[in-house]
């Protein structure tokens, strides 16, 4: 069933022509308020941030709109609907691949006088033995092509991972459909200011298929709802890394970009030699950068204290496309300090060997008001550490650390980053049951959080998949039912994994965010104005 939201109030978007566009970049950056953070005046400085008080209040279940069933928690005067779960039927005949990760609007439009919203999605899936798992297998020409960048198999594999293409339109859910295939483990991305969403591959791998295909890229898929979405071909220029997540800077066309690569990453800039932008003008190349702290080579930064600053440049990655290292140190390697050996991409060992920055698991980005957020996610426990959240000034390049995170229970792991059209900070947990909290508190669900201005995090909403087979099938969501147990109605339990994707209408009026497992898409509208979000 499609569920038809009917918003408390007038939506702001129907009477305001500035905040309809044909590509996400404009809108937001248009309509978003100072950002909280700006220039840090806000940031208390401590060792480490905590948990308070969260200004939407307590969350609790709360039925989806779609299935009835209470798939997340969330405060009072909030609703949402459910869509484009793995296992259900697409527009084009296809089936909703698993693993929904990044996503980003490529397009706001008015229908009518009605307002439609396109988001592509990402889907994090890698190999498989069978051919027919690739997304948009046997649609390669004519009317419904989807269009991959590798059909072959690399080792014994072929490459399941890809995006979909969602539909929103007057609030409601209408449509969705394969848009590309043929990657592995496409995780986050971004979206552009001219209607397309870049794909990014997570990756670390020299092989190639025996259909000559290199992985680790990021391709480009446009909003196209004549299925002919994305061109297979890589942005070759911005790099062959384990990549995380893409935010282009409206004001310049400049694109900043994570890795993924624990122990050596930093955050990368990228200069288009097309400074217009446009579809396919990122394959026109450019020069990739690293972020290095001035005056310190290879300064480590993962064990920030909140609030501490440091003035940066950027170093040059002379070749992008450059094999990863076998391993980091010892023949004639790098060696990371405090970490010994680690697997490097090609771009980072560049890098590195240029002065660039260490940081722990670089994953969220996102470009607000001439500032770039990125996250640090990775968890340990000697040193404690659970996730940073970053900011970098590009007027004064001064990085600061707003988030610093040593508990689970303040924050766990920030994975997608986003600012909100209302100048707030949100971030998606992927912190999991397995890693090490400083403190031995449980983690029950995965949650969303947002940002004070002063460094502190607060719960949002809480994932809350745990149902019985008899409750999936109910709803007909079969696909995603645990397998039959004699005697039992087995539960799925899912409470601890992801969030992933999140990100808001141009005129904050609605939130899309994905549940990682076991991939439902969400559209979450309410009382926004009770806070920054």
């Amino acid at each position: 069933m499609t569920q038809k939201f009917e918003p408390g109030r007038r939506s702001l978007l129907l009477g305001s022509g500035a905040a309809v566009a044909a590509a996400f970049g404009g809108p937001l950056t248009a309509m978003a308020k100072r950002v909280e953070y700006r220039d840090g005046a806000a940031c208390v400085a401590a060792p480490a941030s905590s948990v308070v008080d969260s200004p939407y209040g307590p969350t609790a279940p709360v039925n989806d709109l779609t299935t009835g069933l209470p798939l997340v928690e969330l405060p009072v005067g909030f609703r949402y609907a459910s869509y484009g779960w793995t296992g259900d039927q697409m527009a084009d005949g296809l089936i909703t691949p698993a693993a929904h990760d990044g996503m980003g609007i490529v397009s706001e439009r008015r229908v009518g006088v009605g307002h439609e919203i396109i988001l592509v999605r990402n889907h994090e899936l890698s190999g498989s033995n069978d051919p027919t798992s690739i997304i948009g297998f046997g649609r390669d020409v004519g009317p419904g092509a989807v269009a991959k960048h590798d059909a072959g198999k690399t080792g014994n594999s072929y490459q399941r991972g890809g995006t979909t293409t969602l539909v929103w339109r007057n609030n409601q859910w209408v449509d969705s459909y394969a848009s590309f295939g043929g990657l592995i483990r496409p995780c986050a991305g971004g979206s552009s200011t001219w209607g397309s969403w870049l794909s990014n591959e997570e990756t670390l791998s020299n092989n190639i298929s025996d259909a000559g295909k290199k992985h680790g890229y990021i391709f480009e898929v446009r909003a196209d709802t004549s299925l002919i979405a994305a061109n297979p071909n890589p942005i070759v220029a911005m790099g062959r890394f384990n990549h995380e997540a893409s935010a282009i800077d409206p004001a310049t066309g400049y694109w900043y970009l994570t890795e993924d690569q624990g122990n050596a990453n930093t955050l990368y800039r990228f200069l288009p030699n097309n400074i217009q932008g446009g579809l396919n003008s990122l394959h026109a190349g450019g020069s990739l950068q690293g972020l290095a702290v001035k005056g310190a080579r290879n300064r480590d930064l993962r064990n920030p204290a909140l609030c501490d600053e440091f003035v940066c440049e950027w170093v040059n990655v002379a070749n992008p496309d450059a094999d990863a290292l076998i391993r980091m140190g010892g023949m004639g390697g790098l060696e990371v300090v405090g970490v010994g050996t680690v697997t490097a991409s090609g771009p980072y060992a560049q890098a590195y060997a240029e002065g660039a920055a260490i940081f722990g698991a670089n994953e969220g980005c996102w470009v607000a008001d001439g500032i770039v957020y990125f996250t640090d996610k990775q968890v340990t426990s000697a040193p404690a550490r659970a996730g940073r959240i970053w900011a970098l000034h590009l007027a004064s390049m001064t990085l600061k650390a707003v988030f610093v995170s040593d508990d689970k229970q303040v924050g766990n792991s920030p994975d997608n980053v986003c600012i909100t059209p209302r100048g707030g900070v949100l971030f998606c947990e992927d912190g999991g049951p397995g890693s090490p909290n400083p403190t031995g508190a449980p983690i029950i669900s995965q949650r969303l959080m947002g940002v004070t201005a002063k460094g502190q995090s607060y719960v949002f909403a809480k994932h809350n998949f745990n149902f019985t087979r008899s409750q999936l099938e109910g709803a007909g969501k079969l696909a995603v039912a645990p397998a039959a147990v004699e005697g039992q109605d087995p539960r799925r339990d899912n409470r601890n994994t992801e969030w992933a994707g999140a990100v808001f209408s141009s005129d904050g009026h609605t939130l899309f965010v994905n549940l990682y497992t076991p991939g439902i898409t969400l559209a979450i509208q309410g009382p926004w104005a009770r806070g920054t979000l």
